[in-house]
């Protein structure tokens, strides 16, 4: 899985790559980078810092999986069958990754009313449904949000209205789900969520909601939505406050305010 870091500047234009020094091309953007250019964290570069249980466990049993199926080759030493099982896994990852964005890309289309890829339909066709069912209306696709004050900034899959009229945000999460098991928000989840909520509202107001919808890809059809009131939303913003404070700390840099 990916450890680069996502930088945006002040007015929201996303620069996770530099020019590189030599040879032409492009590089990805680094702290020092974002020291010399005054950029932004991403939210989910903010909360790389965090440990994540959940996550961990299944790219562990990615390793586990590719490793019961590829029993080890004659000759081969235990360092190198060990690198070629951690390879191979993150290829797995990486293909799921892929996969996630994809899907990302299609919902996209779909609710600016543009054409769906081809293949996506499987995808996109039950989280419109889900969309309708819940009375959601999308008042933007694809913000990009910074919140100068704290020092962070990120995309957010789409700003909405719910049934009663309270205003949020909304992401769309791909998610490998196993039958009969609910989707359940990963710990940083509901983080991100909050702090585009204060990104983009200034604040958590008692009529400040959130929500991110879950599309399996291994149950074809399967979309599920968690919400989050106001006071969850107040929790996890005050969790994220300690995160990008660690953040800061540990990277000793604090964008201009």
């Amino acid at each position: 899985m990916s450890s680069r870091q996502h930088w945006y500047d002040r007015d929201g234009k996303a620069v996770f790559e530099v020019p590189k020094a030599k040879g032409g091309g492009t590089r990805p953007t680094t702290i020092a980078d974002a020291r010399k250019m005054g950029l932004y964290p991403s939210v989910t570069t903010v909360l790389s810092v965090l440990a994540k249980p959940q996550l961990v466990d299944w790219q562990l049993g990615q390793v586990a999986g590719k490793a019961y199926t590829n029993p080890p080759q004659d000759g081969e030493s235990q360092e190198d069958y060990a690198r070629r099982i951690i390879s191979a896994s993150q290829e797995q990852v990486g293909e799921a990754a892929d996969l996630g964005t994809a899907i990302h890309s299609a919902l996209e289309a779909h609710f600016k009313g543009d054409q769906v890829p081809d293949g996506y339909d499987a995808y996109v066709y039950p989280v419109s449904c889900l969309i309708e069912k819940e009375g959601i209306k999308f008042r933007e696709h694809e913000l990009r949000l910074v919140n100068t004050n704290d020092g962070y900034a990120g995309t957010t899959d789409a700003v909405f209205t719910d049934s009663i009229g309270f205003n949020g945000i909304l992401d769309f999460k791909s998610r490998k789900t196993k039958p009969g098991q609910p989707c359940t928000p990963w710990e940083t989840e509901p983080m991100q969520i909050a702090a585009y909520c204060v990104a983009k509202f200034g604040s958590i107001k008692y009529n400040t909601t959130g929500a991110n919808v879950y599309i399996s890809t291994t149950e074809p059809g399967r979309v599920e939505i968690v919400t989050y009131s106001a006071t969850q939303l107040e929790e996890s913003w005050s969790a994220f406050q300690a995160a990008l404070k660690l953040w800061q700390y540990l990277k000793g840099y604090r964008p201009p305010i």
